[in-house]
């Protein structure tokens, strides 16, 4: 179940309303897959058949098709005055 925060939602409308999650999986040196935590992206996704679309919260919301099944929240992050959207309660994989 994916949700977001009143912040990260006021923001994302703000950039226009809709947004997508990226997963990359990363091969380390022992070629043993990693799966860091997907990144949240405004507006929409290039490939958008690799992506169920949904609305949450009044937001378009593009969602991977191979998202783990987990509690996710999308929320708001900033450092030195830049602001940009994070997951919060990603497991790696």
């Amino acid at each position: 179940m994916l949700t977001i925060t009143p912040e990260a939602k006021a923001y994302a409308l703000d950039k226009g309303g809709s947004l997508f999650l990226e997963l990359v999986t990363v091969t380390g040196g022992c070629c043993i897959p990693y799966q860091p935590e997907p990144a949240v992206r405004l507006g929409k996704p290039r490939k958008q058949d690799q992506y169920r679309q949904e609305t949450i919260d009044g937001l378009t919301v593009f969602i991977p098709h191979h998202l783990p099944e987990e509690e996710l929240v999308i929320a708001m992050a900033s450092f030195l005055g830049f602001r940009k959207l994070v997951i919060d309660g990603w497991r790696c994989y």
